[in-house]
């Protein structure tokens, strides 16, 4: 897969700008693995209760989009209370540790939470063009929220994670980490591409 070309005369600060690389890159992988497939492929499933290629995008769609909620309240809060950073920004163990602990190859499995379970099934099967166009216009606004945080103190800003009460993340970390399960779930979806009974 060729990388994405890196945006010429943006004047964001690096780690934004990062970011936002990550997610041209990121998109371009989704890209690739549906590129010449099927609906009938796109909602193969290699197993009963095994995600499908649709399921796993559709996947990143709810939970991207309900971080991505987090995440602009937060920056919205931040800016009005003048919480603001050029950096570099240091973060901490547990959210650095949980970066590194959802990045592909996957070596731990976690069941997704019920509010980030996929809307598609085997009996609610979706079009690959219904599926990408919302992964791509998810995505468009993610690079929005990151341009948004531009300025904001990326570090001290922290944002409760939608799948567990327990874990909050700095605001950029929570970028990171968005990025990194991106990663993962396209992992998961080209692996089931690359599956020996993947139908022809």
């Amino acid at each position: 897969m060729a990388l994405p070309a890196r945006a010429e005369g943006r004047t964001v600060n690096p780690e934004i700008e990062r970011l936002l690389y990550q997610i041209d890159v990121i998109l371009e992988d989704a890209g690739g693995i549906v590129d010449k497939i099927s609906n009938e492929q796109f909602n193969w499933s290699p197993a009963p209760g095994k995600w499908s290629i649709a399921a796993a995008l559709d996947h990143l769609n709810v939970s991207n989009s309900l971080m991505l909620a987090t995440c602009s309240a937060a920056i919205n809060k931040a800016r009005a209370d003048g919480r603001l950073s050029a950096g570099p920004y240091t973060y901490g163990f547990l959210s650095r540790w949980f970066y590194r602990a959802i990045q592909p190859p996957v070596r731990n499995r976690y069941s997704a939470p019920r509010n980030m379970q996929p809307r598609i099934t085997a009996s609610t099967p979706a079009t690959l063009n219904q599926v990408l166009g919302e992964f791509q216009s998810t995505h468009e606004r993610f690079k929005q929220v990151l341009l948004s945080a531009d300025g904001i103190d990326l570090a001290a800003v922290k944002v409760q994670s939608p799948a567990s009460s327990f874990f909050k993340y700095e605001l950029g970390m929570a970028f990171w980490i968005m990025c990194g399960h991106d990663r993962r779930h396209l992992w998961q979806a080209r692996n089931v591409r690359n599956h020996a009974e993947f139908p022809a």
